[in-house]
């Protein structure tokens, strides 16, 4: 007996990130789009799940279909959700993730072109590609740290050190984890971070702006409140700060289909430098959905 349910369905699409060690340098392999939506924009192989297959075997066939390489293994890394990641319709991605050996790959499919790419000069990518991404990296750190056998690296002690620093760097990437300066509008998923008084009196600056645009509520100084989060900085000294931003990075590790666009929370208002504010967020280097100010950066290198 067949089912027809009165409720819109999304599409299910699948992407693989499929990295390589050459010459002790990881590679990613991206393919060009060649239609809309992101017409000529790089992203990873993948595409829509056909309704005979599963995902894991819809990731395998884009795979081949699009830059003609076969592998033997993929891992599940993440899914992604976000409701509007996808301009087309209602589309959420489980992704997958594996390491081989560097080979020739030609675009197929519509893909205009796939190519490898160092992992330090990638270009920019479509979509949400950037947090498919920046999961894929953490899961791979994670499984040569704890499951080394996957991958075979127990064997090669060096070789397993090496790509473990390599994930790092694209984990630890200013490239995928800074947030604009200029923070005007919002994607669906992500969160405007901001500095607050504990009283919610958002009368200017980056608190302003939350209330004109992104739902800050008056009168609610600390927390997630409609598309942006108060982090308190005017209390007292940068040591009344911290239990906050410790609380924000828990937030943010317990919501990971939320990206939190950080601004340059104390350093306005509330008088703080930047070099007494940065190093608050050191724990947020390991949380993948956490974008943090340019300047942040520069000091937590």
């Amino acid at each position: 007996m067949s089912y027809t349910y009165q409720y819109p369905h999304p599409a299910i699409a699948a992407d693989c990130v499929v990295f390589s060690d050459k010459g002790g340098k990881l590679q990613l392999l991206l393919i060009e789009r060649g239609d809309e939506p992101c017409k000529g924009m790089w992203a990873f192989p993948g595409g829509f799940m056909n309704i005979g297959e599963t995902a894991a075997e819809a990731a395998r066939r884009e795979l081949k279909e699009e830059t003609g390489l076969e592998v033997s293994r993929l891992l599940p890394s993440g899914t992604f959700s976000a409701v509007q990641r996808d301009p087309r319709e209602r589309v959420v991605s489980i992704a997958y993730y594996t390491l081989t050996e560097p080979s020739a790959v030609s675009g197929g499919d519509d893909a205009r072109q796939a190519r490898w790419f160092p992992i330090d000069t990638l270009p920019p990518l479509a979509f949400d590609h950037d947090e498919i991404l920046l999961k894929a990296s953490l899961q791979l750190w994670k499984d040569l740290a704890f499951e080394p056998t996957i991958w075979n690296t127990p064997a090669h002690p060096d070789r397993q050190k090496h790509l473990q620093q390599q994930c790092e760097k694209l984990l630890f990437s200013p490239l995928l984890r800074t947030a604009p300066d200029l923070i005007n509008t919002l994607k669906a998923n992500e969160i405007f971070v901001f500095g607050s008084n504990l009283a919610g009196m958002h009368g200017g600056g980056a608190a302003y702006i939350a209330v004109k645009k992104f739902g800050a509520v008056m009168g609610q100084g600390v927390g997630l409140q409609g598309q942006s989060y108060a982090i308190p900085t005017m209390q007292g000294g940068v040591e009344t700060i911290v239990p906050y931003v410790d609380e924000f990075i828990d937030f943010a590790q317990g919501h990971p289909d939320l990206t939190f666009l950080v601004t340059r929370i104390g350093c306005g208002i509330a008088g703080f430098l930047e070099e007494e504010i940065a190093p608050l967020f050191r724990a947020a280097l390991h949380v993948p959905n956490i974008r943090l100010p340019e300047s942040f950066w520069e000091l937590l290198k």
